[in-house]
């Protein structure tokens, strides 16, 4: 348990660190599709490592997956050392505590960071069973499960870059237009549930519209905080873990109470439409202000 808590916070600091470094070794209109190399690197991992997990440990024993994942952690750390330019994310340690703080009370900041957490409620009160979802009401065969769930990976792969070249294009119509989108498709999951090869479908286009998000919400938090990006940035992976605590907690809640798993879905389209007003909301404020996004410190 202390190791998986050791992981997960160095999880998080990553994720922070990596997109500021991200977005300062490429030019301000390629920032999204740095972002969006980063998180594809999170879907690619599911759709080869959790395969290639399962192998090793049918292979070599159980705890072979986890040398193995130390292994791939060492590399990493080699790469990132001899590869990354030493001055990389320098203009991000340039500025005082305070006034990294106080950014972030920016509107910006505070509606990126709840349209984060409604998106994750509305996504992982799904995904978190999405297995007897598709097991109990759609019938699919146990056997057939994962290579639904592998098709779902691929279409994320997909979906992060798409939503990477959004952020890059049109950053706030995009972070407004991908949770209507993903609302839709809630919805749409939820009347086809019970028939196996529209379910299977709707699950592949699904990952691609869920995973076009992460990008655009990143970038835009990372433009409005450039001038104070350290905490700013830490709190998108804090954003995703809050709303995914929840949605685990909302979906056996109701899903004790006899929900059933066919509904589990019209959380989703809820909570998405609320992450689609919060970001009018944001937007429709950050025009009438006129407000630019700040200079980078150091720059």
């Amino acid at each position: 348990m202390v190791a998986r808590v050791l992981v997960s916070v160095v999880h998080g600091t990553y994720f922070g660190i990596a997109a500021i470094v991200a977005v300062n070794l490429v030019p301000d209109d390629k920032r999204g599709f740095a972002v969006a190399l980063i998180l594809s690197g999170l879907t690619v991992s599911n759709i080869l490592g959790v395969p290639g997990g399962t192998a090793i440990g049918n292979a070599f024993g159980w705890r072979a997956t986890f040398w193995a994942v130390g292994a791939l952690g060492l590399i990493a750390t080699i790469v990132t050392a001899l590869f990354l330019p030493a001055t990389a994310g320098n203009t991000a340690t340039s500025g005082s505590f305070m006034r990294e703080f106080k950014a972030l009370g920016r509107q910006q900041i505070v509606t990126s960071l709840l349209i984060v957490i409604l998106v994750m409620i509305g996504q992982y009160s799904l995904f978190t069973y999405i297995a007897p979802l598709l097991l109990e009401v759609t019938g699919l065969d146990q056997g057939v499960l994962p290579q639904v769930l592998l098709l779902y990976g691929v279409g994320s792969t997909i979906g992060v870059f798409i939503g990477g070249r959004l952020a890059d294009w049109k950053l706030m119509p995009s972070l407004i237009v991908i949770p209507a989108l993903q609302a839709a498709m809630f919805t749409t999951l939820h009347f086809v549930s019970p028939f196996p090869i529209a379910m299977a479908i709707a699950v592949v286009a699904r990952g691609g519209v869920n995973f076009a998000f992460g990008s655009p919400v990143q970038s835009r938090v990372l433009a409005r905080a450039a001038d104070a990006p350290n905490p700013a940035s830490a709190l998108i992976p804090t954003g995703f873990n809050i709303g995914i605590a929840i949605a685990a907690v909302l979906g056996s809640t109701l899903l004790e109470n006899g929900f059933g798993y066919q509904n589990l879905p019209l959380i989703g389209t809820v909570a998405l439409l609320l992450a689609v007003l919060v970001a009018v909301f944001s937007y429709a404020r950050e025009l009438r202000a006129g407000a630019t996004p700040p200079v980078p410190a150091g720059a």
